[in-house]
């Protein structure tokens, strides 16, 4: 797939792209106004968040319908985390392991405040069926190319084609205007302790 200025490949993300995505979305997130202090300062503070940020892209790919861009060195230029109607993106079996990884890299105080966030998402989010836009990151090479929002409109083509509205949570106000051309609406807001709120964004499937 060709759009814009930078070709890219559109297709799943699969478990051989683990690391590989791990480490985009720590790049993409690491200075976040919501999930950068997610990550307390700390000597290891790169491993803790990578060690996160594997464990949600493992969750996306065995439950999700998680897609990439790859570049055509085959590298990937973004990662996309989406989950269809009833998942979310951790299962319910595996917040305990999640709960003990937090717990084991950032430490209590830490991983209780993210568990919280993560509460205030999850009530968020709309009750009618939906695709669940959880993570988009863009690798630090392909910054600028509009690679990201491109990502999106391709799992866009899918869901219009199901009849089905997607949502997303915004942490960063850079990015709404992004979305925001892409159709997307303005929903509730996610006020998080020390943190800017959060703008959740709803769209409706585009008519055949």
């Amino acid at each position: 797939m060709t759009r814009g200025t930078a070709p890219f490949t559109v297709r799943p993300m699969r478990e051989t792209d683990l690391d590989e995505t791990a480490h985009i979305l720590w790049e993409g997130f690491r200075e976040d106004p919501v999930w950068g202090p997610a990550f307390p300062e700390h000597p290891e503070r790169a491993a803790h968040a990578i060690a996160h940020w594997r464990f949600m892209a493992d969750q996306a790919v065995r439950r999700g319908e998680p897609l990439v861009a790859e570049l055509p060195d085959g590298s990937l230029g973004a990662v996309s985390t989406w989950f269809p109607p009833g998942e979310d993106e951790i299962a319910a079996d595996d917040l305990g392991a999640y709960e003990q990884l937090l717990r084991g890299t950032i430490g209590d105080v830490a991983a209780e405040a993210l568990l919280g966030e993560g509460d205030l998402f999850a009530e968020a989010r709309p009750t009618a069926p939906h695709a669940y836009l959880s993570l988009l990151a863009v690798s630090p090479v392909a910054r600028g190319l509009g690679i990201g929002m491109r990502l999106v409109a391709a799992a866009l083509e899918r869901y219009d084609a199901a009849g089905l509205q997607t949502y997303l949570e915004s942490s960063n106000p850079a990015n709404d205007a992004r979305y925001e051309r892409l159709g997307y609406v303005r929903a509730k807001q996610v006020n998080i302790p020390g943190s800017p709120t959060v703008q959740t964004y709803l769209r409706q499937p585009a008519a055949g």
